[in-house]
């Protein structure tokens, strides 16, 4: 039974961006695009499909599907954990020397001295700044913990997940064995 992309298309329930609250958007919109929310909703994209597609893919045998599969599952964790481990932290720290009306020793450190004067807490410009700026700040730590953290996390589980879908496999086969 085939389904119509037009049929899921009519399933979906319609509704404007001028229905919702405009308050709500913002509220979301805010927190979506902190660096740390915005790797989560990334890292579950990435979950939901990309498994999916490497298990599906007619170009390779079921063995390499399986095993791209794992690996895929176990870099989409861990990249994930870890983007989110570096980038909340980037930002806390950028924020915490953001700030233009602190009084700490380092509340001031990454303000540029041209734009301190009349910059208000809760600014567009602070708030771009300092997104950038965690984020240049995460992208640099994360060249350490690729090869730290990542790559030895990765496959270690991966080799956990392909372990258990090998204990699957021999499970179905023995199953299968059984019927015939």
């Amino acid at each position: 039974m085939s389904i119509s992309i037009n049929r899921i298309f009519n399933m979906i329930p319609k509704m404007s961006v001028g229905d919702a609250n405009p308050q709500t958007l913002n509220t979301i919109a805010d927190w979506a695009s902190r660096p740390a929310p915005n790797r989560l909703i990334m890292g579950a994209t990435a979950l939901v499909t990309q498994p999916y597609i490497d298990s599906h893919n007619p170009h390779v045998n079921e063995k390499t599907r399986e095993i791209s599969k794992d690996r895929t599952t176990a870099k989409v964790i861990v990249g994930t954990l870890a983007g989110i481990a570096v980038r909340q932290p980037s930002y806390d720290l950028v924020a915490s020397m953001t700030k233009p009306e602190g009084k700490g020793k380092y509340s001031k450190f990454l303000i540029p001295s041209a734009k301190l004067k009349g910059l208000k807490e809760g600014s567009l410009f602070l708030k771009n700044y300092r997104t950038a700026l965690s984020t240049l700040l995460a992208l640099s730590v994360m060249c350490i913990t690729n090869f730290a953290v990542d790559a030895p996390l990765t496959a270690l589980l991966t080799n956990q997940f392909i372990a258990r879908t090998k204990a699957k496999n021999a499970k179905k086969e023995a199953v299968n064995d059984a019927k015939v």
